[in-house]
């Protein structure tokens, strides 16, 4: 692709502020998402949970049917297993988007071993959390990096509080 006649190359990066408890401030590279990152992500497994169902009833308890006599079906966003599984879905998606943001980064390292293409990229995410929790990060810093790859992508604002949502509900406010 050409832009002015000169091709694009690609390959920007912003220099960004981690702030630290202990009051140090760490300086990152972040980098854009590549365009076919969420495409990579379901080609490897890492797809959300689907929201269950549950039948919905009337006053008296008895199934409400629509009208060919099927039961009518409610989506069910409280059951427990399905927040959990929401939850560990948006919490890999926040590492991934960590670890795609940070490849420039050269003062940054993450012992977590990448997986081959067709390998287990869900224990990979889980590798890249528990790394991210043993050395001392919270929700917060996780959501700060994102937001910097966020914007650093070229995401609109309004996507970028929309989006952190996903990865913690106390970042949506």
């Amino acid at each position: 692709m050409k832009y002015g006649g000169a091709d694009c190359c690609g390959g920007y990066c912003r220099r960004v502020e981690l702030p630290r408890g202990d009051g140090a401030v760490w300086g990152l590279t972040v980098s854009p998402l590549p365009l076919a990152f969420h495409r990579r992500l379901r080609e490897r497994g890492i797809v959300a949970p689907r929201r269950p169902t549950r039948v919905a009833r009337d006053s008296s308890g008895k199934p409400l049917r629509d009208h060919q006599g099927l039961a009518v079906l409610v989506p069910d966003a409280e059951s427990g297993e399905y927040l959990t599984a929401l939850d560990l879905y948006n919490q890999r998606v926040a590492a991934l988007v960590l670890v795609e943001g940070l490849r420039a980064d050269e003062s940054l390292q993450f012992e977590t071993a990448l997986p081959h293409v067709d390998g287990d990229w869900l224990g990979y995410a889980d590798g890249i959390c528990e790394e991210l929790e043993r050395a001392g990060w919270s929700a917060g810093d996780v959501g700060l990096v994102c937001e910097h790859v966020f914007r650093v992508s070229n995401l609109l604002d309004d996507h970028v509080r929309e989006s952190a949502g996903n990865f913690s509900p106390a970042a949506a406010t």
